[in-house]
């Protein structure tokens, strides 16, 4: 954390002229906590806008209690200058939980000095670059440490799922509110969650906007069964899926890296997360509202499959390909044509290999392959296939699941050889949009 120190110290150092620093008339004894807990008493004997010393040794202001940085800097501080608010606001900017007072030192600042703002401004500026910079290097500690595969990579079991006793759903339901509780709580969101029939969904944005997707992710529910049912039960979720929509990227990445073990890529809107029988899903809403609704419906659709039957998976292109399938039928998608269906039919037109990309993998990260050609290339071919045979397409997801291999499982229900899929879809798109 040597960087981030330094960081600091040239934001607090940028800030203005201090008048009353350094060696105080006489030792003041202090009592104060530190950020990590430990209590601290002693003699404080000199001051600076960057820390204190005294017979503890050095501490900087950034290390103490947020509460104890308000009230010690207040003892030797001059009130009457309001360079000094400014300064303390800034310090307060760089700890933990101490937006709220910092605005409140502002404050002070603005009513001895209007004039001030600016340098308020300044110090706004700065901290938000230092924290840019602490998250960057928190990113890249954990980058070692993070998963950075799909989280659709396995391993996967073909053992189908037990049926549970009414006993056993109330008890999964119950420890699925615990969970959600625990991580809403470590994620400061400090609110009730929306209930639906399969889906516990907690967000901090609007309630009613949260209730729109969750309108939508039942839907979704629905269309799967729909599709490539029928469901064993009336709900195949153990407990219900646990759903977390973040107002902005940050949060959602931060959560991912803290409760997921997740190193999210920039471009990634949401993932599912599977844990044995347990479905969690995580996104972020962006500017672009259809964007997030076909980011809900996209990873939904991976935890309903992930529960249906069994949790072996499709291959990749299937997987993904299916749950794109899902989203046109869910929402209207503006952009479907520009993200999937151009992208495929100009790869296939210059003679791209398909079976190339249908070979992609998540396990060894080469799905969805360059330009995301395996998301495009996976739509527009379960689409065919749900098209010409969806009874054919039903009865190879369902062999699949049951621990079939895909192959096999589609000469044996879909009626095809992987070749001749491979060749009749090549020549269909050639000649047909």
């Amino acid at each position: 954390m040597k960087v981030t120190k330094g960081a600091i110290l040239a934001v607090l150092l940028a800030m203005g002229e201090i008048a009353n620093c350094g060696p105080l008339p006489e030792p003041i004894k202090v009592r104060f906590k530190l950020t990590d807990g430990m209590r601290v008493v002693g003699l404080m004997r000199e001051w600076d806008k960057n820390g204190i010393n005294g017979s503890f040794g050095r501490r900087e202001w950034t290390e103490l209690d947020v509460d104890d940085v308000w009230k010690l800097y207040q003892k030797v501080m001059d009130k009457k200058i309001a360079m000094q608010w400014v300064d303390l606001g800034s310090v307060l900017l760089l700890t933990a939980k101490g937006d709220s007072k910092a605005e409140k030192a502002f404050d002070h600042a603005i009513r001895i000095d209007p004039a001030s703002t600016d340098a308020i401004q300044t110090a706004r500026d700065h901290a938000g670059e230092v924290k840019r910079k602490l998250l960057q290097e928190l990113e890249d500690i954990k980058a070692q440490q993070l998963n950075t595969k799909s989280p659709e990579a396995g391993p996967w079991s073909a053992d189908p799922w037990p049926e549970l006793t009414l006993e056993q759903r109330i008890n999964a339901l119950n420890e699925i509110k615990n969970e959600a509780k625990q991580i809403a709580q470590q994620s400061a969101l400090q609110l009730k969650p929306i209930e639906t029939a399969h889906f516990l969904i907690y967000s901090d944005i609007p309630r009613l906007s949260a209730a729109k997707w969750a309108r939508m992710l039942e839907r979704t529910y629905d269309e799967v069964a729909n599709l490539v049912g029928p469901f064993d039960s009336d709900n195949i979720f153990w407990g219900k899926a646990l759903v977390y929509i973040f107002k902005d990227q940050d949060r959602f990445r931060l959560v991912e890296a803290e409760t997921f073990k997740q190193l999210v890529p920039l471009k990634v809107k949401g993932l599912c997360h599977t844990v044995g029988p347990k479905v969690y899903i995580s996104c972020y809403e962006s500017s672009d509202k259809s964007q997030l609704a076909r980011t809900l419906v996209r990873e939904s659709v991976h935890g309903i499959m992930h529960r249906f039957r069994s949790a072996k998976r499709l291959p990749a292109w299937a997987n993904q390909g299916y749950a794109e399938y899902v989203v046109s039928k869910v929402i209207e998608d503006p952009s479907l044509d520009d993200r999937l269906r151009r992208p495929a039919l100009e790869f296939i037109r210059s003679g791209g290999n398909v079976a190339t990309v249908v070979s992609l993998q998540y396990e060894d990260e080469s799905f969805p392959g360059p330009y995301d050609i395996g998301n495009a290339i996976g739509y527009l071919l379960v689409d065919l296939m749900i098209h010409e045979n969806p009874n054919g397409f039903r009865a190879w997801v369902h062999a699949l699941k049951k621990g079939s291999e895909w192959p096999e499982a589609l000469r044996d229900e879909f009626g095809s050889s992987l070749r001749t899929l491979v060749e009749t879809f090549v020549q269909y798109y050639k000649v047909n949009d």
